[in-house]
């Protein structure tokens, strides 16, 4: 088992210390630990002792994550090294050679290059742009096959920020039982909705689903490396097992830390900065897209920190985006990343100012590099 170079991440752990501004970032301006904490509960944290702690997360922990989740409690759930630990297990649990996995794309292509590694085919289902990024259900009910073990979705999408439906997630979860196939949901953005209305997990509809989440995202704390699987009891035992191959054991620090963080108080505290925050960077993005209507086109995301935009002008996104980067110093994600050239990622989490300079470089770099055009 060896995946191939995992592109985005790849460039990103490259570049985006060493640039002015960095707006790849798909997650919210993350916390400070004064920030999140009080100085009381400072003292606590670094008086706990440096301890393995519980390898699968500690049962406080656990508990607390469940109730996001109908009917669930500390059993089904195991805690992860981030949630790309999460979905790494996902794919060593259910997937081997000639099994099928159908993705959902444009997404982050992590579960696919691990199936690829692992002998699994790869099928991907687009999300259709004339459908405000939806996905064609015919097109799905036509793919799968009674080798489809796995149907992988992002919901809220990344890059896209659209958000599935309640209708057909209800349809997707009927073509998933048609076949006996196992939904994976990566569900990392819900919290980050621009509306009241919190995303429906996939786990409230169907038994075979697996959920990957955790707090980089729309909780602000990607630093702490907390993530989770929320699935079947005993699916959770057989990736704790696979997990003592691979971290064993998330920081008894970080999990206090988590612990923190999904307090109620804290958790309606996040989400309100959040929402304030991305649609106070929306705001200030429209205002600085409309003058480029004819060459940069985009649709409001529902929920994530990004927006995902469409070019016209001659170019690959990856050259665009090294071009921008060398010489006007921002840093953007190539729609390449995500399997879709032609295509622009910006994150709208960073605080506003920093935002503000990002846009205005872009700004800068389009004029030099198209001037017939900006």
């Amino acid at each position: 088992m060896k995946p191939k170079p995992f592109e985005l991440e790849r460039i990103q752990s490259i570049y985006e210390n060493s640039v002015e501004v960095n707006l790849t970032e798909s997650g919210i301006e993350p916390l400070s630990i004064k920030e999140l904490m009080t100085d009381k509960e400072i003292d606590e944290l670094i008086n706990i002792p440096m301890s393995y702690g519980y390898t699968q997360g500690s049962p406080e922990l656990r508990s607390r994550i469940s109730t996001f989740y109908k009917d669930y409690d500390y059993k089904n759930i195991l805690v992860t090294s981030g949630s790309s630990e999460a979905i790494y297990l996902t794919a060593l649990l259910l997937l081997s050679r000639q099994d099928e996995l159908i993705m959902m794309t444009p997404n982050y292509l992590s579960i696919s290059g691990v199936a690829e590694s692992l002998g699994a085919k790869v099928s991907f289902i687009n999300l259709e742009e004339d459908l405000n990024w939806s996905l064609d259900l015919e097109k799905l009910k036509a793919m799968v096959s009674k080798k489809t073990k796995l149907i992988s979705l992002c919901n809220p999408n990344n890059p896209t920020g659209s958000i599935i439906t309640k209708s057909d997630m209800e349809e997707i979860v009927s073509i998933a039982d048609s076949v006996g196939a196992y939904i994976h949901s990566d569900e990392v953005y819900i919290g980050a909705e621009f509306s009241d209305d919190e995303t429906i997990s996939f786990q409230n509809l169907y038994n075979k689903t697996i959920v990957t989440s955790g707090l980089s995202k729309s909780f602000s704390n990607p630093g702490i490396r907390i993530g989770w699987l929320a699935t079947q009891e005993e699916l959770i035992e057989e990736a704790w097992g696979l997990k003592d191959y691979t971290t064993i054991a998330s920081s008894i620090l970080s999990q206090h830390i988590a612990l923190k963080v999904l307090e109620k108080e804290t958790v309606q505290r996040i989400r309100s900065r959040t929402k304030e925050l991305l649609s106070t960077n929306l705001e200030i993005f429209n205002n600085w897209i409309s003058p480029y209507s004819n060459t940069l086109s985009f649709i409001p995301p529902k929920a994530g920190g990004f927006v995902y935009i469409k070019y016209k002008m001659p170019i690959n996104s990856s050259d665009l985006v090294h071009d921008l980067r060398e010489n006007e110093g921002v840093f953007l994600v190539p729609g390449g990343s995500f399997g879709m050239d032609g295509y622009i990622r910006i994150g709208l989490g960073s605080n506003t100012e920093t935002f503000k300079k990002g846009l205005a470089l872009f700004s800068q770099g389009l004029n030099r590099i198209f001037p017939e055009t900006f």
